[in-house]
Parts: C-alpha cells; sequence; structure tokens
C-alpha cells in the first residue's frame, strides 16, 4: 500500500504555474510539422497551429477549429522499437505519449496521431496530401472527395 503525501497549497500552486509556463513556452515547431499544418489548410479545413487548451495545461500540434480535433505530429521520440531488428518501423508509443493522449482526449473531441514513420512513407506532395485527405476522413473530417 503506497502512503498518500500531501503538499502545502503553495508547492501545487508554483507546480501548476511551472507547468503552464513550459506548456506555453517550451514548443518546437518542426518542419513537417508545418508541413501537416499546411496540407490541412490546404484541404479547406481551418486550423490554428500550437494551439493551447481552454485550461492552458496542454498545447496540441494542429488544433482543427470546425471539429474540436487535437492533431499530434509525433515523432521518433513518441515511439519505442519494440522489435529486434533496427529496420523494423517503431510502433510501439512511449507512455509519456500515451499519457498526453489520454489527457488530450478529456478535452477534445477527437485526438488524431500523424506518426512519423507513416508519414515518412508518403513519397512527396501529393502523396503526403493524399495521407492526410485520408486520416482527416477516417477520423470523421469532412475532406472534399477530389482528395
Amino acid at each position: 500500500m503506497l502512503d498518500e503525501v500531501t503538499f502545502p497549497p503553495w508547492i501545487m500552486t508554483e507546480a501548476q504555474a511551472a507547468w503552464m509556463r513550459q506548456v506555453r513556452d517550451d514548443v518546437t515547431v518542426s518542419r513537417d510539422h508545418r508541413q501537416l499544418a499546411s496540407i490541412i489548410g490546404d484541404l479547406g479545413v481551418p486550423y490554428v497551429l500550437e494551439s493551447l487548451a481552454d485550461d492552458g495545461n496542454f498545447s496540441v500540434d494542429v488544433f482543427l477549429t470546425v471539429d474540436d480535433f487535437a492533431v499530434e505530429f509525433d515523432g521518433p521520440t513518441h515511439f519505442i522499437n519494440t522489435s529486434d531488428s533496427d529496420a523494423a518501423p517503431r510502433t510501439t508509443k512511449t507512455t509519456k505519449t500515451e499519457l498526453r493522449d489520454m489527457f488530450l482526449r478529456n478535452r477534445y473531441r477527437t485526438v488524431l496521431s500523424v506518426p512519423w514513420f507513416e508519414w515518412a512513407d508518403a513519397n512527396g506532395p501529393a502523396e503526403k496530401r493524399k495521407y492526410v485527405a485520408e486520416k482527416l476522413r477516417a477520423a470523421g473530417v469532412s475532406v472534399p472527395a477530389s482528395e
């Protein structure tokens, strides 16, 4: 049985403030992340790049404003290699990423993950556009049929 630890209120207040500063200020937007957002916009889906959740405790890579969707571009650090070979794709999310997704699912209607290895398999702009359109459609986002 674990003992419960109770912290003074000032520590909890300081910890939450530090967390929220990190969420707001420690933002990295990669080239692939920008390209993903650009394609979403080109498909006619309104979005916000690096959007803070209403409570300020989380930031999402791309927020689809019409559908209340959080889209996360998950690079290599979001996965572990579960195979015996280094050549096999890393297909298992880290515990940290699974926890992030759980928290985001409590705040957004849908959380859509774009794994880096799927993104890399889509060669060229046309394939990436097709990949994004199919992924959005499968999640229930209205995307023109010509895509």
